[in-house]
């Protein structure tokens, strides 16, 4: 009898069996077609199982954007395993927590810097598997290398079907806290996702491949990948951001769309000489988001690109998506209607969006600024083995409550007005003040301080600490950065550090954030 809902894997699936022979990822010089990436990842699968890794078992990735992400992707769907990619920025304390809490038994790494991070805290964790992702000659007895995980040429179909609630991925997030949160997608979840994406017009056709730059561990640049190849588009993939790499790759290999950061807009626009110089003839649209972007950033990305901008509201709990200020909307805000270009769209397909009051979750009259709450079919299934923290922003209705500020308009576009949990977005990178506070708090010099984020021209919001600091105490930023590289990744650091004599809190004791930003700005 036909399953109720459907997957992700059997839209994958579908492609593997019609378009064998066509691309599906590319990097540099290297090509896999769908057929090639279905037996990849059928001898990853059967390594895998071999090594004791069967459902719900917990795959951690760490690497730089590569083809091999999918493979692995590919391969933990044909086992029922959950794919764990992991931000190769963090420090090893930040990667040790997420090992440990997600009882991750195999990861897959990239060089020897990141190895060497992993072999310090291997020992502490469940991690029972070791495979590195380049060809180095420095393995030790636990690691083996990817090359000759799959010469082993075991291409034995798995037994296994994923089924609507089996989960996919385990994408973490960081908490208010400072501990960060397994955010679980399901097959269901991720294949609503991939339906709600489609249906954003325009729609790029089948063939026209896309191009995956954005780091692949988070939500926007994975997802976006995954729903390429269920259309049966082929996902071209580079390592890291590079403006001039990106915009020649763009014309050079004929890339239909690209899912780029503000900062990655910025930086292009910045860096790269004669822009205006180049073909993007065939590049129909740029999508953009997980940070905020300006006005002008935004106006001189499509008179340079000249193609069709996308925007998306959401966030790791709502796979990437919840909004989409589309093609249309971008030429209604150049045509008489220019606050739109600070709205961040309406309403995707099967989604619903209310603005409801923080403390009682009571929904908001049109154009009042409230909490934005999300109910979609895409929504996440919960945080891993932390039911009070889903309990506190998912309801039994399925609403999501995002903890961002905002309001609706009369036409249902979504202005997004502050962030109520005070998250600082740099580059497209998720920081939550509380963490690097308490790192800062940790040093002899400070006796007081609160991390604030600040409008910066690239990266949409800077890191800014603001500190009171013992009165003998210089407060040398390159000696604070230092201190703090120690205990947290490069992107969360401070670069910035004012002097104050004592931090505004209210009567309870809270930090009054909002005083500092104007007092700073």
């Amino acid at each position: 009898m036909r399953k109720s809902s459907i997957t992700t894997f059997e839209m994958l699936d579908y492609f593997v069996r019609i378009s064998g022979e066509k691309p599906a990822l590319k990097q540099d010089s290297r090509q896999l077609s769908y057929a090639q990436w279905n037996e990849q990842s059928l001898v990853v699968a059967n390594a895998l199982a071999k090594s004791g890794i069967g459902p719900g078992d917990r795959v951690a990735v760490l690497t730089f954007n590569r083809i091999e992400q999918f493979v692995i992707l590919y391969a933990t769907m044909k086992l029922g395993a959950v794919y764990v990619p992991v931000n190769y920025r963090l420090a090893p304390a930040e990667f040790k927590y997420i090992l440990n809490q997600s009882e991750s038994k195999a990861i897959f790494i990239e060089s020897d810097e990141l190895t060497e991070k992993i072999e310090s805290i291997a020992d502490e964790t469940s991690l029972s598997t070791f495979v590195r992702l380049d060809d180095s000659e420095s393995l030790n007895g636990r690691w083996q290398s990817f090359s000759s995980l799959i010469s082993k040429q075991d291409q034995t179909p798995v037994d296994f079907e994923p089924k609507p609630d089996t989960p996919v991925y385990q994408m973490y997030t960081s908490g208010t806290t400072g501990f960060p949160k397994g955010v679980i997608v399901t097959q269901q979840q991720s294949a609503a996702f991939v339906v709600h994406s489609l249906w954003i017009p325009p729609r790029v056709d089948a063939g026209k491949p896309h191009l995956a730059v954005a780091p692949i561990f988070h939500a926007g640049a994975l997802c976006s990948s995954i729903m390429a190849l269920c259309a049966g588009r082929p996902v071209h993939i580079l390592k890291d951001f590079n403006p001039q790499v990106v915009v020649e790759e763009l014309v050079k290999e004929k890339i239909a769309d690209v899912m780029l950061v503000p900062a990655m807009l910025h930086a292009i626009l910045q860096y790269v000489p004669n822009l205006h110089q180049y073909d993007f003839g065939h590049l129909e649209k740029i999508i953009y988001g997980a940070s905020p972007i300006t006005v002008d950033v935004l106006e001189r990305s499509m008179k340079a690109f000249g193609c069709c901008f996308q925007q998306g509201f959401g966030m790791t709990e709502t796979v990437a998506s919840a909004t989409a200020l589309t093609a249309d909307d971008h030429l209604k805000a150049i045509n008489g209607r220019p606050e739109l270009l600070r709205s961040c769209g309406r309403a995707g397909l099967f989604v619903d969006i209310k603005i409801v009051d923080t403390l009682s979750r009571q929904e908001l009259p049109q154009g009042e600024i409230g909490e934005i709450a999300v109910r979609a079919p895409h929504v996440m299934e919960g945080y891993s083995k932390q039911p009070e923290k889903t309990a506190e922003v998912l309801d039994e209705d399925g609403w999501y409550y995002s903890g961002d500020g905002g309001y609706i308009d009369q036409d249902g576009y979504v202005f997004i007005k502050d962030r109520i949990k005070d998250m600082i977005v740099s580059g497209g990178e998720n920081v939550y003040p509380a963490e690097v506070e308490n790192v800062l708090m940790s040093h002899p010099d400070i006796i007081d301080v609160a991390v604030i984020g600040l409008p910066d021209e690239k990266f949409g919001e800077a890191v800014v600490a603001i500190c009171v600091a013992s009165p003998d105490a210089g407060l040398d930023p390159a000696k604070m950065i230092e201190y703090c590289r120690a205990h947290i990744a490069g992107y969360k650091i401070p670069r910035r550090y004012e002097r104050i004599e004592t931090l505004p809190r209210n009567p309870s004791g809270k930090i009054l954030k909002r005083e500092l930003r104007d007092q700073f700005l």
